[in-house]
């Protein structure tokens, strides 16, 4: 079965303000690595595809600075969303249009804005997955994070029975989707062995679109006289957006489904969610400062600064984002810094 990937790509970043804006989100940043979020996305595919199976879903504000960073990939594969609509109409329309060229072929999705620390791992895993829908093709396959610390900031999934194993990997049933959880309770999911909700997919495109129809029928009928429309080479979308409810993937079928699965996974992921997350993961100088641009760092530990241009001087400071962005300026505790797209929803009213 020929492997089609597609890459959500239309998210904001507000968590990442005012380095991430509405016209240049985190996927398009690099973050003083040798790539942008979204390439490297693209990128990790390499091996698994080819660059004419490989989908990009993104907003119509930024689609032209997507084709940009991605030139090799065919112009018709980076598909416009005019309105977003979180990530279930995002996969709908990328099922609708992998089905026109091949109904029965497989599709892997990920967010555009993750980083990965072992790319080799994350191929293992996919390839693992490939393989175990061949034996069972009836699967919505996600990729858990095994947890090593009780993070807040994700959801998590309870593994159930063992279907399918091979290679150090295993497939296991999903018992249930657990939403975001406070400290003491993501504790406690973690003892019982659940994993991180990453947001990574495998499944037949013939099965999410039965799928869709079975818990979103509204959105299916829609969704078919979108296809109908591309069919007949006209172009229906912004219709399909204007009606369709903005619901995430996980609300719409897969707490629904009874075929969820799940394939605890290892390779050095992170979401790149906040400036903390950023300084966790990136390289450190020797006092635990992560930096980027000019810098400079008097008696300082512990921080994340990004200078866009201007010269930042930080001087007897710890645990401190301090960030500039094109139109402003941030400085906050690094444990405040989740609390960003909040403040900039209230900016923005």
């Amino acid at each position: 079965m020929a492997l089609h990937v597609v890459i959500m790509a239309g998210g904001k970043g507000e968590r990442l303000w005012p380095l991430s804006t509405h016209n240049t989100p985190k996927q398009l940043l690099s973050f003083g690595l040798e790539k942008s979020l979204l390439r490297a996305t693209v990128d990790r595919t390499a091996g698994l595809t080819d660059k004419e199976h490989v989908y990009v879903v993104t907003n119509t504000a930024i689609a032209d600075k997507v084709h940009e960073q991605l030139p090799d990939l065919p112009r018709e594969n980076i598909l416009a969303e005019p309105i977003g609509r979180n990530t279930a109409p995002c996969i709908a329309y990328a099922a609708a249009m992998i089905s026109l060229k091949d109904n029965n072929s497989v599709m892997a999705v990920f967010p555009s804005d993750h980083l990965v620390g072992d790319p080799e791992g994350f191929t293992r895993a996919l390839r693992f997955a490939l393989d175990a829908l061949k034996t069972y093709p009836h699967l919505l396959i996600t990729l858990g994070m095994v947890p090593d610390h009780p993070e807040t900031g994700y959801g998590y999934i309870a593994p159930g029975e063992i279907l399918f194993s091979d290679e150090g990997f295993k497939l296991y049933k999903v018992n249930t989707f657990h939403e975001k959880p406070g400290r003491e309770k993501a504790l406690e999911y973690m003892e019982e062995g659940c994993l991180w909700n990453a947001g990574m997919f495998l499944w037949r495109v013939d099965t999410i679109l039965e799928e869709f129809r079975q818990h979103t029928p509204g959105m299916y009928d829609d969704l078919m006289a979108l296809r109908a429309s591309m069919k007949q080479g006209r172009d229906k979308i912004a219709a399909f957006y204007e009606r369709v409810e903005s619901v995430s993937i996980d609300y719409a079928v897969m707490e629904k489904t009874r075929n969820a699965a799940t394939i605890p996974a290892e390779f050095g992921w992170n979401d790149i969610g906040s400036f903390d997350a950023i300084g966790k993961v990136l390289p450190p100088d020797g006092h635990a400062n992560v930096v980027s641009g000019d810098v400079v760092l008097e008696e300082s530990s512990g921080n994340v600064v990004f200078s866009s241009g201007k010269k930042i001087v930080v001087m007897d400071a710890k645990d401190l984002v301090v960030i500039e962005g094109e139109d402003a300026i941030l400085v906050c505790p690094r444990d405040a810094s989740q609390r960003i797209s909040a403040l900039v929803k209230k900016m923005v009213k």
